[in-house]
């Protein structure tokens, strides 16, 4: 039963001296108030117990008149036009594809501004437009170098996501792919089938957006293995590894099946195997469609879908700013065998009931 002593928004607004409307302004902390009287109604809500009720809120919403949509903004900091374009992999293509779709599901618009282009308007100029539009929801997409910074807004007006690990200097709430279980799921199925000599062809550029869950996981596998199976990474800068340094890498430490997470590297394997009569078995933890591979399709629609399901929950609660304590949300992806894969030596049928290809989905939220 509800609390007949329950405080309504119509006694806040009989004990602050102004209409419900303002009330209801403050408790959003709009920008449309100034900030000492967004404060003093916050602090007599707190003061007298005054909580919303989200499920009465989304009814009335509901069966009220229409709402006007709201607008997510989408930062990206391509630095070029060419940029922009090369960048629209399928990685990209498929992350705004899962934003488009889950917005469209639950009434939010998203518009992409663009913060590192020539001409870009800067934090406080994004900051003004932003606000003059009645944009409070913000998803930072990863894009472009992980050294070029998303701008700096006055983030107390903004609910914040971000989708991946760039900008890890903040502490926004974060959604990502779940790297770490797609390297182990790999390891997995390796290991099932009788290999020893494991690679990891992740690069120093590639493992830090991943926040290093990818190497953290292959190391903590590595280390229980014998030291003669334990293959280095591969020593590259850049985030593509080149073919000769893949190549000279190979002829090194000869890998009987490497991990990789960059296609061409997946592309040039079999050239390196046929000049030198090898038979190194590729893995994908970035899958593309190839002949024969196997490894793990990244749930990147997904990751989409999800980062703006956390957007709307923080927007429904009228959460803004820095959380106390951020979330990391992770996207499970799913294994996907691989005509490649050959057995060295025969699965046991207790040791494959152990092994769970598909990761068990996890409860759906009502966002979901």
């Amino acid at each position: 039963m509800s609390d007949p002593k329950a405080i309504t928004m119509r006694d806040l607004a009989r004990l602050a001296s102004c209409s419900a409307n303002t009330i209801s302004l403050a408790l959003r902390d709009s920008p449309r108030l100034n900030s000492e009287t967004r404060a003093r109604i916050q602090e007599l809500a707190r003061r007298h117990g005054y909580r919303i009720n989200p499920l009465v809120s989304a009814f009335v919403q509901s069966r009220g008149a229409p709402m006007p949509t709201q607008t997510i903004a989408l930062l990206t900091k391509f630095a070029s036009a060419d940029d922009r374009q090369t960048s629209s992999t399928v990685f990209t293509l498929e992350l705004l594809a899962g934003m488009a779709a889950r917005a469209a599901e639950i009434g939010f618009l998203l518009e992409e501004f663009s913060t590192a282009l020539p001409g870009a308007p800067d934090s406080e100029r994004l900051n003004q437009i932003l606000i003059a539009r009645g944009i409070r929801g913000v998803i930072l997409v990863p894009s472009g170098s992980l050294a070029q910074s998303f701008p700096a807004l006055d983030w107390r007006h903004f609910s914040v996501v971000a989708a991946g690990f760039h900008a890890r200097q903040w502490p926004v709430h974060r959604v990502a792919l779940d790297q770490a279980r797609s390297v182990e799921l790999c390891l997995e199925q390796l290991t099932l089938r009788g290999y020893q000599r494991i690679g990891l062809a992740v690069t120093r550029d590639q493992d830090p957006r991943t926040n290093y869950t990818a190497a953290g996981a292959f190391l903590s596998w590595q280390l229980r293995q014998p030291e003669r199976n334990r293959i280095p990474f591969i020593p590259v800068d850049h985030y593509y590894v080149p073919s000769d340094a893949l190549e000279a890498w190979i002829l090194e430490h000869r890998p009987e099946a490497v991990i990789f997470n960059d296609i061409p590297s997946i592309d040039s394997i079999d050239s390196i195997n046929t000049r030198h009569g090898l038979n190194v078995i590729p893995l994908a933890i970035n899958f593309v469609e190839r002949p024969g591979l196997g490894g793990v399709v990244p749930g990147v629609a997904q990751l989409g879908k999800t980062s703006v399901s956390v957007l709307a929950r923080e927007l429904y609660l009228n959460h803004y700013g820095f959380p106390e304590l951020p979330e990391v949300t992770l996207v499970c992806g799913q294994w996907r065998e691989g005509e490649r894969l050959r057995r060295l030596v025969p699965i046991d049928p207790s040791e494959q009931m152990r092994i769970h290809p598909s990761p068990t989905p996890l409860p759906s939220s009502p966002l979901s």
